[in-house]
C-alpha cells in the first residue's frame, strides 16, 4: 500500500492512495493552517472508525442481521505532550436492523478490535517506520 502527499504550500497537503483518490488534510487555523480539510490525527479516527465500522457490518451480514442503520462516534483523549497521540479513543456505535440482538453486536464488535481491524492493530502495535530524503 503506497500513498504520496503534495505539500499546499501552507499546511495542508494533497493526499493520494493507492485507490487514486484524493484527500486534502490541513492544520486547524489556530495551529496556523487554514483548515481546508481534516487534521492528521482526525484522518487517524475516521480510518478507525471506517475499520471497524465495515468489520462489523460484514459479520453481522454473516449472521443474517439485516442492518437498516449504523452511525459511529468517536473521541479522541490526546497527550498533553508532543508527540501528542492519542492516550484514549472512545467509540460508541448505534445500530438499528432486523434481528440484531446485544450479543451479536458484542461479538461483531469484540471480533473486529481483537482479530480483524488492522487499523486497531496498528495503533496498538510499535510500527517501524524508515525513511529516505532527497534535495530536489
Amino acid at each position: 500500500m503506497k500513498a504520496s502527499l503534495k505539500w499546499d504550500g501552507y499546511l495542508g497537503f494533497e493526499a493520494e492512495g493507492n485507490s487514486g483518490r484524493q484527500i486534502i488534510t490541513d492544520a486547524a487555523v489556530e495551529a496556523g493552517g487554514r483548515g481546508l480539510g481534516p487534521s492528521p490525527m482526525e484522518l487517524v479516527l475516521f480510518g478507525l472508525g471506517g475499520c471497524m465500522g465495515i468489520d462489523v457490518v460484514l459479520i453481522l451480514q454473516k449472521s443474517r442481521v439485516e442492518l437498516t442503520t449504523f452511525t459511529m462516534e468517536l473521541e479522541g483523549e490526546r497527550a498533553s505532550e508532543h508527540p501528542r497521540g492519542f492516550t484514549k479513543i472512545t467509540i460508541r456505535l448505534h445500530l438499528k436492523g432486523k434481528g440484531l440482538r446485544d450479543a451479536q453486536i458484542r461479538r461483531a464488535i469484540d471480533l473486529s478490535m481483537e482479530k480483524y481491524c488492522s487499523v486497531r492493530s496498528s495503533l496498538k502495535a510499535e510500527v517501524v517506520t524508515e525513511y529516505t530524503f532527497e534535495e530536489i
